[in-house]
């Protein structure tokens, strides 16, 4: 009966304590700014403003690109389970292809990671793209940061893009 008893108390224990980790998770739900001060790697006259919405694994996201006078909003979706799953690439070119996306939330809960790959064709074969996207969240909940790293036909790209939550 006892050991009953412990085992009992030691599965409640461990189910509390992982009700607890998921619950951790940062909340990157809302609006958030650029802040080109503390961003490199983009385009002098580039601005940002993403609407995000979290609901447990499934993220939605909405981004303003800002140059110049142009707007170009951006709509995209990551399910944060580790899986991978196909999504639709479109090129600045008008062509459209498959790839491939593995998103999954950090170890620590505090942001997320996002593997993506794709492969084009182009006027002298196949071209490849990958993309990895790191979020991190500050600890106080008011400020995102998104490294983004992107390898394709005219070689790596990296960018650290500093947001203010609105």
């Amino acid at each position: 009966m006892r050991i009953c008893n412990l085992l009992i108390t030691i599965f409640l224990a461990l189910s509390l304590s992982i009700f607890a980790i998921a619950a951790d998770k940062a909340s990157f739900s809302g609006v958030w700014i650029m802040d080109k001060s503390k961003s490199t790697g983009l385009p002098e006259n580039m601005e940002q403003k993403m609407r995000v919405t979290v609901e447990g694994d499934k993220l939605d996201l909405e981004t303003d690109l800002f140059v110049g006078d142009d707007v170009n909003t951006v709509h995209d979706s990551y399910t944060l389970n580790g899986k991978e799953v196909d999504f639709p690439v479109h090129l600045q070119s008008g062509q459209q292809t498959t790839g491939r996306r593995t998103a999954k939330w950090s170890e620590d809960g505090n942001g997320l990671e996002v593997r993506e790959s794709a492969t084009f064709d182009a006027s002298d074969g196949k071209v490849t793209t990958t993309m990895h996207r790191k979020w991190t969240m500050s600890s106080d909940g008011k400020t995102l940061v998104i490294e983004l790293n992107h390898t394709g036909p005219n070689g790596p790209v990296s960018s650290r893009r500093t947001f203010n939550r609105k």
